[in-house]
């Protein structure tokens, strides 16, 4: 669902996906993403990157992601982060004030057990308040 919303605003914003959007993958034969090819990838494309984002941890592998790291190696491109942590919330410890992305969000049907119709979380980091 994210790759929907993420395409649908570069759409919205006259931009075609397969152009303005850079995707990291796990190399082949490999399931899960590794740090290095996410860090060579933030370096070579953040300087024409206005969004950073990743999910917490991948629900197909379980990989939990570096989000300090990736944190910090975005915003030194002046990339805005931003993570998806429906599968981190209530699942591993977080740290988002302390790590420093801008943004996250979570659902909280998942790993804090709640049900249908259940409320959603988001964090906004401080620096972007009023």
């Amino acid at each position: 669902s994210d790759y929907h919303a993420v395409v649908s605003q570069l759409q919205l914003h006259g931009y075609d996906a397969a152009d303005a959007l850079v995707e990291v993958g796990p190399r082949e034969g490999e399931l899960t993403l590794r740090q290095e090819d996410i860090d060579a990838a933030i370096a070579k494309e953040g300087p024409s990157v206005a969004l950073v984002l990743f999910c917490g941890i991948q629900y197909y592998t379980g990989q939990l992601m570096d989000m300090q790291r990736i944190t910090t190696l975005a915003h030194a491109q002046g990339c805005k982060v931003g993570f998806d942590l429906a599968h981190a919330v209530g699942n591993v410890p977080l740290q988002l004030h302390a790590w420093g992305p801008d943004f996250a969000c979570w659902c909280t049907y998942k790993y804090m057990n709640s049900g249908p119709g259940s409320v959603g979380g988001a964090f906004v980091h401080e620096r972007h308040g009023v």
